[in-house]
């Protein structure tokens, strides 16, 4: 996501062209908190919503703490998300 970001569109779709992951991880950017939270808590409308803006602030946490694991690699950039969680 922060990778994606940072690039011009374009570009980024053109050098991850050929990206295919075999590996299948949680898709924790689009459904983290309705998989950790009760269904009960989506249930009105402004918590919902509160809660969605919320979840997109959990994922940009949880991928900028993904290149501490990229850090001493000096082949790659520091952003490459090669892990699939």
């Amino acid at each position: 996501m922060i990778e994606k970001q940072r690039h011009i569109t374009e570009m980024y779709e053109l050098n991850h062209i050929h990206d295919k992951s075999t590996a299948k991880g949680f898709d924790y950017e689009n459904n983290l908190y309705e998989k950790v939270m009760s269904p009960q808590m989506f249930k009105n409308q402004t918590t919902a919503d509160y809660l969605s803006y919320m979840q997109k602030c959990s994922v940009w946490m949880i991928n900028s703490v993904c290149f501490v694991r990229n850090f001493f690699d000096y082949g790659v950039d520091k952003y490459y998300d090669r892990h699939t969680n």
